[in-house]
């Protein structure tokens, strides 16, 4: 709840009156906890790791929880991956399922799983749209595959214990309040060019950088429409955007704001300063289920999610850009 998404879901739901709990096992930064604080409905923390079912329960009762999203994860490069395999393991894997069975014993209304796109694995560059029923996932990653099993998980939990559980396969999310942490490695091209721009430093580009970006207040609209919805018809919905562009073309945008910013795409992919973490781009997720069973509709294409995340660096410091 006090990762870069999480805090985004937060103020959705703060802002619409919904009072929140935040469980991690680090508290919000000051900025956030500001923020978060100063909403229409109550926030509160409470310290604790995924992995500790018991005190799962305690919340849960304490609070009255009705409803869990569970975000919590490690997102690791190739480097992690290879030093912390089980603890990856444990925590994505094995932390749905204390999430999962707490939500069980104290007969929560409603769990919403958050995986992510990287399940499509090389699924992802088969078809011109990466679809929830017609794209059958091949995750070739310990991210993506552990992704994949806590949603075969958390369906198979849905359908023997009757539990009103829904995945949410999250696109390639960026916007405000995304930032260096100690549980996320692979952060978003749109955030490592506008670093840069700050920084005054230019930008070295692998290629183009072409995706379905999403901007992370969509995410967090997206979610708050599933959790208003009085039933759904499906177990998966993608959660994504219909507005394809490119890294270079979010460059673009900086050398508008930032004069002395410049970029290039380079030759040799290892003089890159931009990472993309696949020598590939996957295709665009279709979101029609999300459209037609909640009325989601994405509102920030490249312009106004630029303007918008412009405006937020504008009003906070600049806690988002030293690792």
């Amino acid at each position: 709840g006090t990762g870069f998404v999480g805090v985004n879901i937060a103020e959705e739901l703060l802002d619409s009156g919904y009072d929140v709990v935040l469980f991690a096992t680090e508290p919000p930064i000051k900025e956030a906890d500001e923020t978060l604080k100063g909403k229409k409905g109550s926030c509160d923390f409470v310290a604790g790791d995924v992995l500790n079912g018991k005190l799962l329960d305690d919340v849960i009762a304490k609070h009255k929880i009705d409803t869990i999203i569970h975000a919590a994860v490690i997102t690791p490069d190739s480097e992690r991956e290879k030093d912390q395999s089980k603890l990856i393991a444990q925590v994505n894997y094995m932390g749905t399922i204390e999430v999962l069975e707490a939500a069980r014993r104290n007969t929560v209304d409603r769990v919403v799983y958050l995986s992510s796109g990287s399940v499509y694995g090389q699924a992802a560059f088969d078809d011109e749209r990466l679809s929830e029923a017609d794209t059958h996932p091949r995750p070739d990653a310990l991210y993506g595959i552990n992704k994949f099993a806590s949603e075969l998980v958390a369906i198979r939990y849905r359908e023997i214990f009757n539990m009103n559980i829904v995945v949410a396969r999250l696109g390639g999310v960026f916007g405000p309040w995304e930032r260096f942490t100690s549980f996320r490695d692979t952060l978003s091209g749109p955030f490592f060019a506008t670093r840069l721009a700050v920084l005054g430093e230019k930008a070295l580009l692998p290629r183009p950088g072409s995706k379905d970006w999403v901007y992370s207040r969509d995410i967090a609209k997206a979610l708050k429409a599933i959790l208003d919805a009085s039933s759904l018809k499906y177990e998966r919905y993608n959660l994504s955007s219909e507005y394809v562009w490119t890294v270079a073309d979010w460059c673009g945008k900086l050398k508008e704001v930032f004069p002395t910013f410049d970029y290039k795409i380079v030759s040799d992919p290892s003089e890159a300063n931009i990472d993309y973490f696949d020598d590939r781009d996957r295709k665009p997720l279709l979101i029609e289920r999300l459209k037609d069973d909640v009325g989601y509709m994405p509102q920030y294409d490249l312009d106004k999610s630029f303007a918008d995340y412009m405006d937020w660096i504008g009003s906070h410091s600049q806690f988002w850009i030293n690792p």
